[in-house]
């Protein structure tokens, strides 16, 4: 697979080759990796990528001594499973509109459509990881990763520029079979490449088994009720109540907890994405979509529109 992650620094960077001479300082040190060592400014860079058929892996390591923002450029739509090692990242698109935030020790699925998004890292030392595996690859061992499933599907016929998984820690199985991963030397492997595969698919059968256990709490059911009934104009957090029996107490802060916003509002927030993305196609006319996204009336659906927005559907077509 290619490297589709370019990225772009907004002072001079000079990038140099390093395989096979990684500095000592760096916690990680894959032999069979190309490496770079990236100049900028506000400190040092260091990238690791190995490039195998079937997927593609990148480590990065940060030592900056002042803030660090920076871009990067999506040559291709990807899914990654991306792993934060040490410090951490935000990130956001490149006007500016939250996409996430990564803290050491966590990791999650997400896939950035083509284009170019941002970066923050604050002073400090900071470690990533990520892996690439190809979409062909998942979807024939799709059975192995069921929770994949339903996201490759988004990832298939939405058109959002980004979409993620929920973040899970990384637990002792994955750190070890990450460690043999991003360990491997071809003196002690005969057969590199089945060795390096066989280590990626641990490490995504161990995010499997962490987001099962995550999506099978109260909060992510919820969440899954509201994407699956946000069409229904009844759905109010009486009906989740009911649902789940819980009350509005306990619904709203263990919802918070988990996404940092309420389910009232979240419902609000994806009636808009959705209503938005529908005119935006021009399948369907604002005065059609308030019914398929949940508003008893157009009236209401217009009034709401505007104030998430800052102006009325019409001007979405």
């Amino acid at each position: 697979m290619k490297r589709t992650v370019k990225y772009m620094f907004r002072s001079h960077a000079v990038v140099t080759d390093i395989t096979g001479n990684v500095p000592r300082w760096t916690k990680h040190c894959l032999p069979y990796a190309k490496a770079e060592r990236i100049d900028v400014n506000v400190g040092i860079i260091i990238s690791q990528y190995y490039s195998h058929f079937l997927f593609f892996i990148e480590v990065v390591e940060f030592d900056i001594h002042t803030d660090l923002q920076a871009d990067y450029l999506m040559e291709d739509t990807s899914l990654f499973l991306f792993m934060m090692l040490e410090g951490n990242i935000l990130f956001h698109k490149h006007d500016g509109e939250y996409i996430a935030e990564a803290k050491g020790d966590v990791c999650y699925a997400t896939y950035n459509r083509q284009g170019l998004y941002s970066f923050t890292l604050p002073a400090g030392r900071h470690r990533l990881c990520y892996i690439i595996p190809r979409n062909e690859w998942v979807t024939k061992n799709i059975g192995k990763y069921p929770r994949l499933q339903p996201f490759l599907d988004q990832m298939g016929q939405d058109n959002l520029p980004f979409g993620h998984m929920p973040s899970c820690r990384i637990e002792k199985g994955m750190e070890r079979s990450l460690d043999k991963l991003l360990g491997r030397t071809e003196i002690k492997d005969k057969d590199l490449e089945a060795a390096l595969l066989r280590d990626s698919k641990r490490v995504l059968y161990h995010y499997q088994l962490a987001v099962e256990k995550k999506m099978s709490a109260r909060p992510y059911l919820i969440k899954e009720n509201l994407d699956q009934n946000y069409r229904s104009s009844d759905l109010t957090n009486k009906v989740l109540m009911d649902r789940f029996n819980i009350t509005e107490k306990t619904l709203i802060e263990t919802f918070k907890a988990e996404f940092g916003i309420t389910p009232h509002n979240y419902l609000i927030q994806l009636r808009m994405q959705m209503a938005k993305q529908l005119l935006l196609s021009k399948s369907s006319s604002p005065t059609e979509v308030w019914q398929l996204v949940g508003y008893a009336d157009f009236r209401s659906f217009g009034i709401q529109f505007k104030k998430f927005f800052g102006f009325p559907p019409s001007e979405c077509i």
